[in-house]
């Protein structure tokens, strides 16, 4: 069940406005956006953006989760009050898994369409607002990459649960309070593991006192983890040009290349060619043993059918 109202714009959560003038906040207090509030459960996004005109939409109360399959493994990502909605576009990879979206109980989410279009139009700096809202979406995602590269489970688990409690937690005098009910497969889903070993994990953190099991959440008494120092970090190489045309993989010759990379792209050359060549002549090979079984095969049957004919004519009563 839908139900649809009205928010203002100023009051929807969002960063959209952060980048206005006073002035301009006093003119956008007459902006509102369409506000509807949908049930729990399973969330068509796309459906419901067409249905209400909408090219996205924001949380703006409540709590909404994002999973992606890919083979057997399913990643989560929770959206929360002001995180933006957007559907997949028609580029989305054929061999990955619909992305999905639920919710545990109603949410009301304001809807992106004209309205926005329009006051975008008439202030420009609302798109860079509406940019840096993206931003920090994708901000939180990278870090959630970065967690699930970890190599211990209880890691991920405790860097996750303060991911998590930047968002929705609060200080307390025991620690820090993370009130969202995870269940042990959702948690496995954020990091990237099977639930037996976040139960597991979370068995260790508790019984060492790192986190302490409260409904519904937990509650982080063990520090954040810091990043390592510069001296034992490891900086990946930047990947090198983007390969463009069908024929951008191959190495391209330039003026500075020192002599011991062009005889090594000369040899490569010379391989390419004799694998080629040997490629073609174990071809014709093997089209002319093909052709020899085919002969020895007509040959077979015909030497099978003169014997059936035999063995019947030997099996005939003569003639009176």
């Amino acid at each position: 069940m839908v139900s649809r109202d009205r928010v203002p714009l100023l009051d929807a959560r969002l960063v959209l406005t952060d980048q206005l003038t006073a002035d301009e906040r006093a003119e956008l207090a007459g902006v509102h956006l369409p506000l509807i509030t949908v049930d729990g459960g399973p969330l068509d996004l796309e459906l419901l953006l067409t249905q209400h005109r909408a090219f996205g939409a924001t949380v703006f109360d409540g709590l909404v989760m994002s999973s992606l399959r890919i083979g057997e493994q399913t990643g989560v990502h929770l959206l929360g009050p002001g995180d933006l909605l957007v559907p997949r576009n028609e580029l989305w990879p054929s061999w990955l898994a619909e992305l999905d979206f639920r919710t545990a109980r109603p949410v009301r989410l304001g809807l992106l369409g004209t309205d926005l279009l329009a006051a975008v139009y008439r202030w420009p700096r609302l798109l860079q607002g509406l940019y840096g809202s993206m931003g920090d979406q994708l901000q939180r995602l990278t870090v959630q990459l970065v967690i699930c590269q970890l190599p211990r489970v209880e890691d991920r688990i405790t860097a996750m649960l303060w991911l998590l409690a930047d968002s929705w937690g609060y200080v307390t005098p025991g620690g820090v309070r993370m009130p969202l009910a995870l269940t042990h497969e959702t948690l496995g889903a954020l990091v990237g593991a099977r639930r037996p070993t976040v139960t597991l994990a979370l068995r260790k953190l508790t019984d060492d006192g790192a986190l302490v099991a409260q409904d519904p959440g937990w509650l982080l008494v063990a520090p954040a983890p810091h990043p390592a120092e510069a001296s034992h970090r490891i900086v990946p190489a930047p990947p090198d040009e983007l390969a463009i045309g069908p024929w951008a993989a191959l190495p391209r010759r330039r003026q500075e290349d020192s002599e011991e990379v062009k005889i090594a792209y000369a040899e490569l050359l010379e391989t390419v060619r004799r694998l080629r060549e040997q490629h073609l002549s174990e071809r014709q090979e093997a089209h002319e043993r093909l052709r020899r079984m085919r002969s020895e095969r007509v040959r077979a049957t015909a030497l099978r059918e003169r014997i059936a004919e035999d063995v019947l004519r030997r099996r005939r009563p003569p003639s009176s």
